[in-house]
């Protein structure tokens, strides 16, 4: 790997709330230095001016509708994560609302395993709350969340079984895990 130099840009730190002038200095793919005076970078350095442009930390996109497996035509890991780079994105937080759903350990593992080989930006799934999403029974949602689901939801189909919504939100707060509505 090369030494980078991106000069002159707007500095988004999100965790103070500020956007200042300056620099960051990448090498071996690791940010080195950062802020407004960073020293010289060498002659093999590429310098990047960045002049009226905007450097954030990763931005994540919750919700993105990737339609594999099922209807790829519609939608792909490829051209969701191509999507994604262009617009800044890093990482993309794809929803269960698949043909099949996801709602499995082994269907969730099969999207980690395309994702992985089709997308150039980083794919977190998500997992369904309910089997099928039909809001009859909840999923496996300790099994889904050891397989690698970051949070669970039935999208814009609604649990309207309070029994089956009351024990699923109950079991994935005892996990510590996330779950999504989609109010409409």
């Amino acid at each position: 790997m090369s030494t980078v130099f991106l000069q002159n840009a707007h500095l988004i730190d999100p965790q103070n709330g500020t956007v200042d002038q300056g620099n960051i200095l990448i090498k071996e793919g690791v940010i080195a230095a950062r802020g407004a005076i960073v020293s010289a970078p060498g002659k093999e350095t590429r310098i990047i001016d960045c002049a009226g442009k905007y450097l954030a930390p990763g931005i994540i996109d919750i919700g993105v509708k990737v339609c594999e497996p099922g209807e790829r035509h519609k939608e792909s890991f490829k051209s969701a994560g191509l999507a994604a780079a262009a617009g800044g994105i890093t990482t993309i937080v794809t929803r269960p609302d698949t043909v099949p759903a996801i709602d499995t350990p082994e269907t969730l593992e099969f999207i980690r395993r395309r994702a992985m080989d089709a997308s150039i930006v980083n794919v977190l799934p998500m997992a369904a709350l309910t089997k099928r999403r039909e809001g009859r029974e909840m999923t496996e949602i300790g099994f889904l969340q050891d397989a690698g689901a970051v949070g669970f939801t039935d999208c814009d189909r609604v649990v309207r079984d309070v029994k089956v919504l009351t024990r699923a939100l109950s079991y994935a707060r005892s996990l510590g895990a996330w779950v999504m509505g989609h109010p409409q």
